[in-house]
């Protein structure tokens, strides 16, 4: 079975509302500013505040092995990501009902019920990764795959700046733990509505199915030969540092509210211009990349991450700090738009399920690390050396990227 271009045209639409409504439920209980600061507020410490993203970086990568030898037994990989869809999205719902039933009594237990709804959220997401990588390539016409995450990453964050309005008046008019909790249920909802569209889906069958049923060690040892494929395992590299230099990050939202003594609506509002400058930023590269390749693209993020770093090192007031989420906008865009367009682009033709699940598999451990040891400088040496030691690794992965990554659009002009 062979799409047509209506076909190409349908599966371009839903994919779009079902990235922009899954996008606002994930900024609606966000790993970078809302979940941090529901910790802290909780009365975590850093090192339970880096539990966040490393426990989210952790999920994502370490079952996608698992996810991509399963999906190769289906031909429809829509039909494997329906069935486990929900472990993704109704932790949300429960983090919700943690709030409103739990914080209140026990906060110590309140903080590790929601780290263990978010490990099976993001463990679920990382199973699904490889087949629903692999379902994209497929229904997605090759020439829109950057603009098709650039649509889901804009449109959810444009829906997403309405969602911070209604964070910000939650966090403001509800008293703590309630506000974090109407801001989970309200992220729960996207999720039910993105789980529409996902349904909607127009894929045809594989048309080679692939024995999968071997040993699983045997398919482990697959990961030599996939390693043999030198600018896959260079991207692999580049990948690896970039998370070293991303993971303080989760932290800068804590630490402007602390050096500048803000209230947590802020954070509401730090959202916001995050998710208007990652809705015009994606706009921008999806098609840029898809014309000129994802690796420029990619690297545009970088820059950006670098001008964060140096405002946040140095700012003194609110609104230097509101440039810190600019920046980190478009760091945001480019690695929901390109790093996945790129990582598609370079296993096309391949067994994409095995190359997306060896390249998230490897880089879980490095995720799951990286979040702690820099809880652990902030902890010891304060915020700002975290963030020199961001500042110097992200360029360290521009210079990779730049020199060792050979992007494949470009190859072939």
């Amino acid at each position: 079975m062979k799409l047509s271009e209506k076909d190409y045209k349908w599966n371009f639409f839903v994919n779009s509302i079902d990235m922009a409504f899954f996008n606002v439920g994930m900024t609606m209980a966000s790993i970078s500013t809302l979940l941090p600061l529901y910790i802290k507020n909780l009365g975590g410490t850093n090192f339970e505040i880096g539990l966040v993203p490393a426990i989210a970086n952790l999920g994502w990568g370490l079952p996608a092995l698992i996810g991509a030898r399963y999906a190769e037994r289906y031909p429809r990989k829509l039909d494997l990501v329906l069935r486990v869809t929900a472990g993704e999205r109704l932790p949300y719902f429960f983090m919700a009902l943690t709030s409103f039933f739990i914080a209140g009594l026990n906060q110590k237990l309140a903080i590790y019920l929601v780290l263990l709804l978010l490990a099976v959220a993001t463990f679920s997401m990382g199973f699904l990764g490889p087949p629903w990588m692999s379902m994209i390539e497929k229904v997605i016409d090759p020439k829109q795959r950057g603009t098709v995450f650039a649509m889901g990453s804009g449109l959810g964050a444009i829906a997403s700046i309405g969602g911070s309005a209604i964070a910000r008046y939650l966090l403001q008019r509800y008293g703590f733990p309630y506000n974090f909790g109407y801001c989970f249920l309200y992220a729960s909802l996207a999720f039910g509505l993105s789980f529409i569209f996902l349904c909607l889906n127009r894929e045809p069958p594989d048309e080679v199915k692939i024995e999968s049923h071997k040993r699983f060690s045997e398919y482990i040892a697959a990961i030599k030969d996939i390693l043999r494929d030198t600018n896959y395992r260079n991207y692999i590299i580049e990948r690896a540092i970039t998370v070293f230099g991303l993971s303080s990050n989760a932290f800068v939202a804590v630490y402007i509210t602390g050096k500048l003594s803000i209230p947590d609506y802020r954070a509401a509002e730090f959202t916001a211009v995050l998710m208007v400058s990652q809705a015009v930023s994606s706009f921008l590269l999806g098609p840029l990349g898809d014309k000129n390749g994802h690796k420029i693209s990619l690297a545009i993020g970088k820059v950006a991450q670098i001008a964060a770093t140096i405002i946040l090192l140095f700012h003194t007031n609110l609104f230097l700090a509101y440039f810190v989420f600019v920046f980190l906008g478009i760091v945001n865009s480019s690695g929901n738009v390109s790093s996945l367009a790129l990582t598609i682009d370079l296993v096309s033709g391949k067994r994409k399920e095995l190359y997306v699940g060896i390249q998230n598999f490897i880089l879980s451990p490095v995720s799951f690390v990286a979040p702690l040891i820099c809880g652990f400088v902030a902890d010891r040496f304060g915020y700002e050396l975290l963030f020199v030691f961001s500042l110097i690794l992200t360029t360290a992965s521009l210079a990779f990227l730049a020199v060792f990554v050979v992007d494949p659009r470009r190859s072939l002009k």
